[in-house]
């Protein structure tokens, strides 16, 4: 907060989907979190509205930094994706502005689509269409849904589903959550 009461701080939740490996994460070169594992994520955040995250494997060197400057009171996601040496996918920090909770009885709900070798695809909540053409990289963009329990379906784009998995919701009222991809479509290690 500045001398006169404003919030000049940012929100960020960071979110490790980048397959491998562990690292560790600098902020403004000092030691922020230790160990990040794939497939977690921070609590929320509160960080100055510009800073530089270094990310290194675990116990080694920075090997990439990455500049932010976001908006005063804003809320964001930062998803690590993408793979580390590879050209088609390459590592990266995606952020997008978000929001954290929901008013009571919903549950705001961000989805985010990290699968590297995943083509477009069409999500649907109980059979009904959430997103259609929903390619690698893509965010969802901030809904408030019903606070229920769903049935999340995949289909390649125009396609048929060809996995469903469960999201719990209903315990979530007045809060929210991420759904990303994650892992390999292939069928290489993490699927």
């Amino acid at each position: 907060y500045d001398c006169d009461g404003n919030f000049i701080a940012t929100n960020v939740q960071v979110i490790h989907n980048s397959a491998s490996p562990t690292v560790d994460i600098y902020l403004n070169g000092d030691l922020a979190i230790e160990g990040f594992e794939y497939r977690t994520a921070t609590p929320v955040l509160t960080l100055p509205t510009s800073f530089t995250v270094g990310i290194a494997p675990t116990g080694a060197d920075i090997i990439a930094e990455f500049p932010f400057d976001l908006a005063a009171g804003g809320s964001y996601v930062v998803v690590a994706t993408g793979l580390l040496g590879d050209n088609t996918t390459p590592f990266d920090l995606a952020a997008s502005g978000t929001t954290f909770g929901a008013a009571a009885g919903s549950v705001g709900l961000e989805i985010y689509h990290g699968s590297t070798d995943a083509p477009a695809v069409d999500v649907y909540a109980d059979d009904a269409a959430l997103l259609t053409d929903f390619s690698y990289g893509d965010f969802s963009g901030f809904v408030e849904v019903p606070a229920a329990d769903y049935t999340l379906g995949v289909a390649p784009a125009g396609g048929d589903i060809i996995a469903a998995f469960t999201a719990p919701l209903s315990g979530l009222g007045g809060g929210s959550a991420v759904a990303f991809a994650s892992g390999f479509l292939s069928g290489d290690d993490p699927a």
